[in-house]
Formats: C-alpha cells, sequence, structure tokens
C-alpha cells in the first residue's frame, strides 16, 4: 500500500481535471492504497499564499500562517509516496491555487527533497504544444525536488466528451496501477 496525496487547482465543479482526478482516486483506492485528497481550488479561503520575512538579504524564511496547509495538508505531503499533481491549462501554466499551494513547499523544502513519486493529470484545450511551458514548469519543479515522475495524463482534448472519458479512463489505469 502506497499513502498518495492529490492536490488539485481547479475551481470547476464539475471540471475536465476534477474528472481525471476522480478516476485517478477511484483506481488508487481499488488498488488498495491510501489517498488524500486535497481541492485547493475550492478551498482558496482556507489557506494563505506563502509569506516571505527577510531576516538578511537572501536568508528570508516563511511566515507559515496556522492554516489548512500547515495542519492538514502538509502532514500528508511528507508522509506520502506518492504525489499527484491536477491541473487544468491556465494561460499556458498551472492553475493559481495548485500554484498557491506548491509555494508553500518553501518552509519543507529540505524534508521534501527526493524520495517521492510524482504523477501529472492535466486537462485544458488546444493542442499539446500548448501544454509546452506547463510541461516544463513540471520537469524543473520535480528536478529541483528530485522527485521521479512516474506516469501522466495530458488531456489536451478535454473538451471532447469522448476524449475526456479515454483520459479519465487512463487515470483510472494509472491509480490501478500503483501496488
Amino acid at each position: 500500500m502506497k499513502k498518495i496525496v492529490v492536490l488539485t487547482g481547479s475551481p470547476h465543479h464539475p471540471g475536465t481535471s476534477e474528472k481525471l482526478a476522480d478516476a485517478f482516486v477511484k483506481g488508487a483506492r481499488e488498488a488498495g492504497n491510501e489517498v488524500y485528497r486535497f481541492d485547493a481550488g475550492r478551498r482558496i479561503n482556507e489557506f494563505s499564499l506563502i509569506q516571505l520575512q527577510d531576516n538578511q538579504p537572501g536568508a528570508e524564511v516563511e511566515v507559515e500562517p496556522d492554516d489548512v496547509i500547515k495542519n492538514e495538508v502538509m502532514p500528508k505531503l511528507l508522509d506520502a509516496d506518492i504525489v499527484v499533481l491536477v491541473s487544468s491549462l491556465y494561460y499556458y501554466g498551472i492553475n493559481a491555487a495548485l500554484k498557491a499551494v506548491i509555494d508553500r513547499f518553501y518552509s519543507y523544502n529540505h524534508e521534501l527533497h527526493g524520495g517521492k513519486k510524482v504523477i501529472t493529470l492535466v486537462s485544458g484545450y488546444g493542442q499539446e504544444d500548448a501544454f509546452a511551458s506547463m510541461n516544463l514548469y513540471f520537469k524543473q519543479l520535480f528536478n529541483y525536488m528530485r522527485w521521479e515522475q512516474i506516469g501522466s495524463v495530458l488531456a489536451a482534448d478535454s473538451w471532447n466528451t469522448e476524449k475526456l472519458a479515454q483520459h479519465a479512463d487512463e487515470a483510472y489505469q494509472l491509480g490501478k496501477s500503483i501496488q
């Protein structure tokens, strides 16, 4: 059994990235894994953006608010074997709410570096080249965090109901394959 943290960013309900997340979670749970899911886009009023205090130039410290990220998300994330980042394409990047959660990793960099596996589930409208900057962001983030990407689903044609259903099945199968 793996401990999996699923972080979603979209505020849309029901939305295309939510369908990917739902399918993945269903498959992962059916495979016997423990899954924690945080839908940041629908809980944005429960947490703060990163706030830094400069102690010395180049030596800033996060002013960590006592909120849902600190009390609920981070303990699960620190304990996780696998992190699943779920976003829809927003102006060639990830959802703002998901980015706000990722920014809060700052105080936990040392604890989060290395040892985790990561999966991305992304939906959007357009050709796959529209996702290039998002894919580069993920690649750089994962290299920095020293996380190994073990899977992804890119639903670039999520406007098409039939194709979205196929991508949701891909996400389901990916979740089901985690042992």
